[in-house]
């Protein structure tokens, strides 16, 4: 058994020291979501539970209250009728008669009339009067008997032996379910032994229909009522209870154990798991609503479904997760350490705890991959191009032909053909500044990438040979080689638009970029490769002036452009778009922009494209300068610079939409804000400063803005309308004037720009009493709240 539990507990550890990283963070996350369903489920059953507890407690005394008022009723009116029964002129007058028997006239006037008696009163089963010096049993059931044969006899003769000469008894053996009888000694003043008996019988199963189907007894609840001699005399839900003693029911044990009365008191029966709610009368009765607390646990079966249901869920989805990790899903921390382990170097950071920490691992492993990077980086910065490439860039941006006798010397060394016909190409990476996944400074990383592939299809594609040269880390410049015989031109234009298709492909699949190949025209002789770099360089910048494909020739593009004989700036065009971005418009900058964009196109020379554009930047940035002094600081960085960069008639939209027009919007609005909080402190400063009441017109010229604009930002900044500042202002001067000068009610009123009749209205409107009670409250601390005013030094 211990050799088996050891095996077992091997395998789990095995199991869990090979769990994947992936793995137990299925399992932690679908812990985390389970543990707080438990305790918020936990919280909520208890906080529930005891809602439900109070909530029985007040439903119990509601019904409690309504039972016991509708059957002291009921009983109430039994025994008025019966005290009316046994004082009526024909009981009486019967007592104490032995000739009763013989009185056949006055037997059968008594039981009409308590067959009158039960047809009123649909609870009473049958009134039954025994007479004893007669020996004389009436009935309104079978009539007429003696003692000896009445079905009642054991009943009568515990009557006539009770201690007490009235009471509730319960009578088994009459009706469906037994009667609750009220039975009286007769007379009613009686002196020595009872002469008689009177008995009413109520019928159990409509006194329990009338009170318990009416809703007096809840679901799953037990109503029960006792008698004073602790007898059940109703029980909701057992009838063979009632006329039990209440004793030999444990949980009503402990309600006749408990000493409040003629109040109502909660009980919690922890053995028999039940809630018990009850009330004592002062006739001695006692009123008791029981109810298992499983019934209060079946309300919240909802709470402990759900909690177990999420569990389950939880429990579930991380099975279902674990088994999809191991089986299909891709799980990148996985292959991260494999790859780790093959890369990290042995002897470099690796240990033991680092083994078995799988994310100390995985930084340990990043930390190294980073420093490879920043190793490869720098030096891709430091390393210059070889002799070979600085030969050949120097044959590209040579402003003429090169010396033929200096040259060839180095012709030789670098095995480059003197002769035969060279192509140019350049290629650019299209949207450059959107690459996320290298840093701005890092474009001698790309160019060093792109040259790599290059270089690699040059190496492999047939029929092409030639040479890659890094551009200062801008660009790639490749030069293709021909000899003169190997194909017509037709073929090498094929050959040539093949491969930079492939430059192209390759690129976008391996790097991700999509680039652009300028080509230009076929030359004979190494000489004249300047020129031919000239016309690719022509054939790239062609991206500014229109959509075009990815590859592009040089004749192609000159020979399907019609230049303009003449081009007029279009200024109407930048006027608008410098509108709509005063206005804060940005969707009808960028339709303006979209228009100015076609229309200077349409000119077909890059220069002047690239001029138009720098014009509308100057533009833009003098509308920014007549905003204000200082606005143009807030630009940053030089933008025309930032222009120059973008080489593609997409790229200069995108940098003026993403870039320039929200940057102008920006300052525009911070400058604007501040100039307008500046013209509100001026006019709350000519506010305060002038005499009389200054008009909103006045204050809008003085700030040179239109009055219903002022009255807008006024109360934005302020909180208040512009009106309804000044009547305060004013008000608060001549509370001061009055409170502190002598000057009559009409000089205040003329220095605060009112008349003596507004300034009383305008008072008593706002601080509640007339300027001359303020000012004599003010001198003296008085009071105005009885001349219906207010506090005037609340109101200050």
């Amino acid at each position: 058994m211990k050799r088996l539990r050891d095996a077992a507990r091997a395998k789990i550890g095995s199991v869990l020291s090979k769990t994947s990283y992936l793995r137990r963070m299925i399992w932690l996350g679908c812990i985390s979501v389970a543990v707080p369903i438990v305790l918020s489920g936990a919280a909520y059953y208890q906080f529930a539970m005891n809602k439900l507890v109070h909530q029985f407690q007040e439903d119990s005394r509601a019904s409690l209250t309504t039972f016991k008022d509708r059957l002291e009723n009921v009983l109430t009116r039994i025994e008025l009728e019966s005290l009316q029964i046994s004082t009526s002129s024909a009981v009486r007058s019967a007592l104490g008669k032995a000739d009763f028997a013989d009185r056949y006239v006055q037997q059968t006037e008594m039981m009409d009339s308590f067959l009158f008696q039960k047809s009123a009163n649909n609870l009473i089963e049958d009134i039954v009067f025994y007479e004893s010096a007669s020996n004389v049993v009436l009935s309104g059931a079978y009539g007429q008997t003696s003692l000896e044969n009445s079905p009642q006899r054991e009943i009568i003769r515990n009557v006539l032996s009770m201690k007490n000469q009235a009471g509730w008894i319960y009578s088994p053996g009459i009706g469906a379910e037994g009667c609750l009888t009220y039975v009286r000694q007769l007379p009613v003043m009686k002196i020595g032994a009872p002469q008689g008996a009177l008995l009413v019988h109520v019928k159990i199963d409509a006194l329990r229909k009338q009170l318990f189907d009416a809703g007096l007894a809840p679901h799953r609840q037990s109503l029960v009522v006792m008698d004073a001699d602790r007898r059940i005399m109703l029980h909701s839900s057992e009838v063979a209870a009632i006329g039990q003693a209440a004793g030999q029911v444990s949980a009503l044990k402990r309600v006749l154990g408990h000493d409040d009365a003629n109040e109502y008191a909660m009980l919690k029966d922890d053995a028999n798991r039940m809630l018990i709610m009850f009330h004592k009368t002062a006739l001695g009765r006692s009123y008791v609503i029981m109810m298992p607390e499983a019934g209060l646990v079946s309300q919240l079966d909802w709470v402990r479904a759900f909690v177990a249901a999420s569990v389950l869920f939880c429990l579930s989805v991380g099975v279902l997760l674990t088994y999809l990790s191991s089986k299909m899903v891709y799980s990148p921390i996985d292959r991260l350490i494999r790859y780790g382990k093959r890369l990290h170097p042995a002897g470099k950071g690796s240990s033991a705890g680092a083994k078995e920490n799988e994310i100390e691992f995985i930084h340990s492993c990043l930390a190294y991959l980073s420093e490879q990077a920043e190793s490869l980086n720098r030096y891709v910065k430091q390393i210059q191009p070889d002799l070979r490439d600085r030969f050949l860039l120097k044959l590209l941006q040579a402003d003429g032909p090169p010396d033929p006798g200096a040259a060839e010397p180095y012709l030789r060394l670098y095995r480059i053909p003197a002769e035969g016909l060279f192509i140019a190409m350049i290629v650019k990476v299209d949207n450059l500044f959107k690459e996320k996944r290298f840093l701005p400074g890092e474009g001698a990383v790309i160019v060093f990438a792109v040259n790599n592939i290059i270089a690699e299809l040059l190496e492999h594609y047939p029929g092409i040979a030639g040479y890659v040269v890094d551009r200062e880390g801008k660009e790639s410049a490749v030069i293709l080689h021909f000899a003169e015989a190997a194909s017509d031109i037709e073929e090498r234009r094929r050959t040539v638009r093949l491969f930079a298709g492939e430059i192209c492909t390759a690129l976008k699949k391996y790097m991700s970029f999509t680039v652009s190949v300028g080509i230009g025209g076929e030359r004979s002789g190494l000489e004249l490769l300047h020129e031919s770099y000239v016309e690719a360089r022509q054939a790239i910048q062609s991206r500014l002036l229109h959509d075009v494909d990815a590859v592009l020739f040089y004749e192609e593009e000159t020979a399907s452009r019609e230049k303009a004989t003449a081009f007029n700036y279009p200024r109407k065009l930048e006027s608008d778009l410098l509108e709509a971005l005063s206005r804060g418009e940005l969707p009808e900058a960028e339709k303006a922009l979209l228009q100015f964009s076609r229309t200077i196109r349409s000119s077909g020379s890059y220069d002047t494209v690239m001029q138009c554009y720098h014009v509308l930047l100057s533009s833009i940035i003098r509308s920014l300068e007549h905003e204000g002094y200082g606005a143009i600081d807030q630009l940053g960085g030089n933008l025309f610079e930032q222009l120059k960069a973008r080489q593609t008639s997409q790229e200069v939209q995108d940098w003026f939409i993403e870039s320039l027009f929200p940057l102008h919007r920006r300052v525009t609005e911070e400058f604007r804000a501040n100039q307008i909080r500046i013209a509100i402190r001026r006019v709350c400063r000519h506010i305060e400063d002038g005499q009389g009441m200054p008009t909103l017109v006045e204050c809008a010229e003085l700030v040179r803005l239109s009055p219903s604009y002022l009255s807008r930002m006024f109360k934005k900044e302020t909180g208040v309308a512009f009106i309804e500042y000044v009547m305060q202002f004013k008000l608060e001067k001549a509370k001061r004037l009055l409170a502190e000068t002598d000057l009559g009610i009409a000089e205040i009123a003329g220095i605060v720009g009112y008349s003596e009749r507004n300034l009383n209205r305008a008072f008593k409107r706002h601080v509640k009493c007339s300027p001359k009670m303020y000012r004599l409250s003010a001198r003296t601390g008085g009071d105005l709240s009885k001349d219906g005013g207010t506090d005037v030094k609340e109101q200050k």
